[in-house]
């Protein structure tokens, strides 16, 4: 066992963290106090599983998915509708999110799989799949659509990493066509007319495009240095919907203008390329663990923010580490505890 601790790593995603709370603090109080205890819960979970051995993930990752598919079916079970959608488990204190638990999860059986096997084998990738398919319906028809893309993320980043062909990326694009046409007809209709309302939402300006055009607003009134904390016009008088969690970043633009947004940016590129260090290990299921955290990150971080600017329709996708959310953060924390411990165990 190696005894070296990244902190160069443990504080970029302290900073990150900081830039969460201060946003939040600003919007709402009674919020950012609670986020701050996930942190602090967030945190104690990290700091247990950088010190758990990595590689015993082997032998705990079907049991880990198989009690995520759980959670996720029995909450179509017991779960009440939440403006529309099934997403949360109420716990008394918290909600509790599955999908969040069942996208580590999936990264940890899919890391586990293509450790003895190679995404160069079409029966690999399709048996890879149909290993997360479950999760995937599951969370597709809560509905969550930004979860779902993560998946699909998770899924195709392992995979390229395990040797996936670049001929079955051609046969992967053609059949994602089709599949995209034929979950479009099983959209909920609020979530087919953002879609619409994408291509213009001053069809709707306080209907469906409300969100894209207030969120559009924020972001470009920040300017260079922005409003300041607590002034800003869309995130404080509440024009800017979910300006703590789907749209928080334009409320960082907003508030801290350009400086601020490319600050983030810059932590979190610098973050994932330092994830991706780590990567270089030799381990195949060290490196195949990495590449499923990385995907995951990737995918929601450039979604929420090509959102929040108005490049792409409103999925009610998280931005992690930084959104307002006990479930999303705690289960990013797990997957950089795990990440830590590559660092320390390889």
């Amino acid at each position: 066992m190696r005894s070296r601790w990244d902190w160069l790593l443990l504080a970029q995603i302290l900073a990150i963290g900081a830039i969460s709370l201060l946003i939040i603090f600003s919007i709402n109080k009674n919020l950012a106090l609670n986020q701050l205890v996930f942190w602090v819960l967030g945190l104690v979970i990290f700091g247990i599983f950088s010190r758990f051995d990595y590689k015993n993930w082997r032998n705990l990752s079907t049991y880990f998915y198989i009690g995520a598919i759980a959670a996720l079916f029995l909450l179509l079970l017991i779960a009440h509708p939440v403006r529309g959608s099934v997403r949360w488990i109420d716990l008394g204190i918290f909600r509790f999110q599955p999908a969040e638990l069942a996208k580590a999860a999936g990264i940890l059986i899919l890391a586990n799989f293509y450790n003895q096997r190679s995404a160069k084998e079409v029966k690999n990738l399709v048996l890879s799949f149909l290993i997360i398919l479950p999760a995937i319906i599951l969370i597709f028809v809560q509905p969550d659509i930004g979860n779902t893309l993560a998946f699909f993320a998770i899924w195709l980043g392992i995979s390229q990493v395990a040797g996936f062909r670049f001929k079955h990326l051609l046969a992967l694009l053609f059949l994602s066509t089709l599949l995209v046409t034929f979950f479009f007809e099983l959209l909920a209709p609020y979530q087919k007319d953002r879609l619409i309302s994408f291509f213009n939402p001053n069809t709707d300006p306080l209907g469906t495009g409300y969100n894209l055009i207030q969120s559009k607003i924020a972001v470009g009134t920040g300017n260079f240095w922005g409003r300041g904390l607590g002034r800003g016009s869309q995130s404080q008088l509440n024009f800017l919907p979910e300006s703590e969690s789907d749209f928080i970043f334009a409320s960082i633009a907003e508030q801290l203008g350009f400086v601020g947004a490319t600050l983030l940016l810059i932590l979190y590129t610098w973050l994932i390329i330092r994830l991706l260090t780590v990567a270089r290990e030799k381990n195949r299921f060290a490196q195949l663990i990495i590449a499923g955290t990385v995907s995951f990150f990737l995918l929601q971080f450039s979604v929420s923010i090509a959102m929040n600017m108005g490049l792409l329709p409103v999925t009610g996708i998280t931005l992690p580490l930084v959104s307002y959310g006990g479930s999303s953060l705690i289960s990013t924390l797990f997957l950089l505890g795990v990440a830590f411990s590559i660092i320390r165990y390889n």
